[in-house]
């Protein structure tokens, strides 16, 4: 008798564990998309991976990436995710494809979109819209390249030379 009752409870104990939530993988979406700060006609193209609820994972997992121009000229990276990938590029539009392999903790997600990285960036405009000291990239640029008292008095008519 406790021979089966021994038998059962290991039974039933395979059973829940093969059964319970921590063997199931968590479901994995890619988002791509581009960064809107463009300096020098450079912009970014951002890939995350999040999870159902729009968190961002960290993971150890294998991510591939091609981003492919119009000129057909690509680009094609193999390595771990981590948290978060960015990569400078040009204006233009760019087919991305990513694949992420998955882990012990993810399952694999894959998603190709097509990317259109825009000159948004108006030095003119820039500070007025709040933005002073949120990035020194940034403000290193405009003061080397834009910073004149005269662009504050008329943008409009400003041609470029000093008082």
């Amino acid at each position: 008798m406790r021979k089966k009752i021994v038998i059962i409870l290991i039974i039933l104990g395979v059973c829940i564990l093969i059964a319970s939530p921590v063997a199931a993988k968590e479901k994995v979406k890619v988002k791509i998309k581009s960064d809107d700060c463009v300096i020098k006609n450079k912009g970014y193209i951002v890939i995350k991976l999040v999870d159902k609820n729009g968190r961002e994972i960290k993971s150890s997992g294998k991510v591939n990436y091609t981003i492919t121009d119009k000129n057909g000229n690509y680009k094609w990276v193999y390595k771990s995710y981590g948290s978060g990938i960015r990569v400078k590029y040009d204006v233009g539009k760019y087919n991305v494809n990513v694949k992420f392999f998955g882990d012990s903790h993810y399952n694999k997600a894959e998603k190709t979109k097509q990317i259109t990285v825009k000159n948004t960036f108006n030095p003119y405009t820039y500070y007025d819209d709040h933005n002073w000291g949120l990035n020194q990239v940034i403000d290193d640029y405009i003061e080397d390249n834009y910073w004149d008292e005269e662009i504050y008095d008329d943008a409009a008519t400003y041609d470029g030379e000093g008082y």
